[in-house]
């Protein structure tokens, strides 16, 4: 397998030569020059590049298009180093004990996913009794952008950012838009997907609606879900803006554990979300301001009778002060209530007992940023939080950025995370226990860019957690509960090479490497990320993929999986308001498995079209 990934990157880096006398006209990816690109990171801060003192990645959804067939989850799998995504299905995640899309991110995620913080347009969005996020709520219809930060992030983002944070980002509502697109494939897999967006007194209105379907590519495999959303964005005035955003998810999915269908639901789950958000963001004088005002609400069913209701109502309100060019200032306040209830309805006398659990929430973070001279620029900044819980935190930050050369940037850093017990541990099943600490980390990083042609760079980054009350079952069967019962020292190290070496070809290769301690399930010791893209006139290819190796299904040894090598094929052609996709996965057609007993899927295809109008609807 090593000469195989030594041979993808020799191929890859070869092209160099070829294209290197062309200058490159125009970016095709969204990359930063050093002296005057800035990133803003999850609607809370904005910084030049050179200023940055942390990992972080924006991947727009466009530019990567045809890596992700279903869910955003799988940009960040495909592109992003250190992250891997639990997929076993040709299309859909599912959710419960046999459930996918579970994120690992630099040794962390677990299983329910509480340790990955998932966000939409900086908001988090979780289930409010397990803690995990909602992967299959994630389509792709209005995603504009993927934000991946890495690392221990509670002081900025609050609980769960243990390993670090996704942020999903939707796309502003188009003045005038119609298209529609369908892909039907291997598997008697079809998706819909249908977006009209129009604008009436300054005021733009966008209505989409999506539908997935797939017979699965083994026996009680399939999955079929929905997706209806809206969204209305108006300005207020020069500097002021306001977005009223909502969607209704539905979905029912099949899994080959599923076992005897008690509650005679037909699948193994049916799932119900719904979630609403406005948000209001301007400016007045040098401050930026943002104010989330939100709710996610659930009903999930499964055939063995199990069945819950989980809530959360938040306000957040975000700021940004430039105080100076070299001072800027980050704080924000993020008010939470979260609970639920479950029970079983098959039969409704045994666990768990259908009392409601809530918690409160109140947190608020300052960080500052200051650079004394243009090659050196500090961070440092806190959190406080506080919860019903009687679970208070303090949570530092700190950083440091120093250019010594033109083409070399240096950071280090030091980030602490914690995460909050879930309701499921604290209250809900026999093993819960209302005594649990929270879960924290600690963690160093230094990091490198050496920029050696244009946007290209090459990326080295180090890291090392400390991770103390882990929460696992222990005991023997039937006197098992949830304690704070263990801890793991981890390191490792990220390689990325970003290369353009033509303006219509771009290259993507990262090494990621991670000793996990005795977190080993689902934390890959290697992963080889590459990708490919080539455009020409009004056609686009490109191949990517991944290899995984020393991958385990559990937290020991005997559970390990073999490795596998996965390469992917995209390709898509544009003429006037038309474009013909077709999507190659699997395309060596790799037996391997990311679940004992699980077989993933083998090559498959998706083949579609997409037409693009003028807006139908007139002012």
């Amino acid at each position: 397998m090593s000469s195989i990934i030594l041979s993808i990157g020799i191929v890859f880096l070869s092209l160099s030569p070829l294209f290197s006398l062309d200058p490159v006209a125009k970016d095709t990816i969204r990359t930063y020059h050093l002296e005057d690109s800035v990133v803003v990171i999850a609607k809370r801060y904005q910084l030049s590049v050179k200023s940055v003192t942390n990992s972080s990645e924006i991947l727009p959804v466009k530019e990567y298009e045809g890596v992700a067939v279903h869910s955003a989850l799988q940009l960040a799998d495909m592109i992003s180093p250190q992250v891997f995504v639990l997929e076993k299905k040709v299309l859909g995640y599912g959710i419960g004990p046999n459930g996918s899309g579970n994120i690992y991110m630099r040794g962390l995620g677990g299983k329910p996913n509480t340790g990955i913080l998932v966000l939409i347009n900086g908001r988090p969005d979780f289930m409010a009794i397990f803690g995990h996020p909602l992967p299959d709520v994630y389509g792709l219809n209005d995603i504009e952008q993927v934000e991946v930060i890495k690392g221990p992030s509670s002081t900025i983002f609050g609980s769960n950012a243990m390993g670090g944070v996704i942020n999903l980002v939707t796309a502003k509502p188009a003045s005038k838009k119609v298209s529609a697109n369908i892909q039907a494939g291997s598997f008697r897999t079809f998706t819909q997907n249908l977006q009209l967006g129009t604008e009436i007194n300054r005021t733009r209105f966008q209505l989409y609606a999506g539908h997935q379907k797939t017979a699965g590519h083994i026996d009680s495999s399939d999955f079929e879900g929905w997706i209806v959303g809206g969204k209305v964005y108006r300005p207020f005035s020069k500097n002021w803006v306001m977005n009223l955003d909502g969607k209704y998810v539905p979905f029912n999915f099949n899994d080959p554990f599923m076992g005897e269908d008690l509650a005679d639901l037909g699948y193994y789950g049916k799932i119900r979300r719904g979630m609403v958000d406005l948000n209001i963001e301007g400016t007045t004088g040098k401050l930026q301001n943002s104010f989330h005002l939100y709710t996610n609400l659930g009903h999930h069913r499964f055939n063995d009778g199990f069945e819950s209701h989980d809530f959360s109502y938040g306000f957040s309100s975000y700021q940004y002060l430039k105080l100076s060019p070299e001072s800027q200032l980050s704080f924000g306040l993020d008010a939470l209530h979260y609970g639920g209830k479950a029970f079983n309805v098959v039969p409704p006398g045994i666990f768990p007992r259908p009392d409601l659990h809530t918690v409160n929430s109140l947190g608020g973070y300052l960080v500052g940023f200051y650079t004394p001279q243009s090659k050196i620029s500090l961070q440092g900044g806190l959190r406080l939080q506080y919860t019903s819980l009687n679970i208070n935190r303090v949570t530092p930050t700190a950083g440091l950025s120093v250019q010594p050369l033109n083409q070399v940037r240096l950071y280090a850093n030091y980030n602490e995370a914690f995460r909050l017990p879930t309701l499921q541990e604290l209250y809900l099943f026999p093993s819960s226990n209302p005594e649990l600490e929270p879960e924290s980390a600690k963690s160093f990083e230094f990091g490198a860019f050496f920029y050696f042609w244009k946007q290209d760079f090459f990326k080295i980054a180090l890291f090392q957690n400390d991770v103390k009350n882990i929460i696992g079952l222990l005991g023997v069967p039937p006197n098992i509960s949830y304690q704070n019962s263990a801890e793991a020292n981890q390191s490792g190290v990220e390689l990325q090479l970003h290369h353009q070496p033509h303006k219509n070809i771009n290259i993507r290769l990262s090494h990621s490497y991670i000793n996990p301690d005795d977190l080993i399930a689902f934390n890959p010791r290697n992963q080889f990320k590459y990708w490919l893209a080539l455009n020409f006139r009004n056609i686009g290819f490109s191949v990517f993929g991944k290899y995984v190796s020393d991958l385990y299904a559990e937290n020991s040894q005997e559970s390990r999986l073999s490795d596998y090598f996965l390469m992917n094929l995209s390709l898509d052609y544009r003429y006037r308001m038309f474009s013909l996709t077709l999507q190659l996965m699997n395309l060596l057609d790799r037996r391997y498995e990311v679940l004992m007993n699980y077989p993933a899927p083998g090559f498959h295809f998706l083949a579609g079209i997409k037409i693009s109008l003028p807006s139908l609807i007139h002012n």
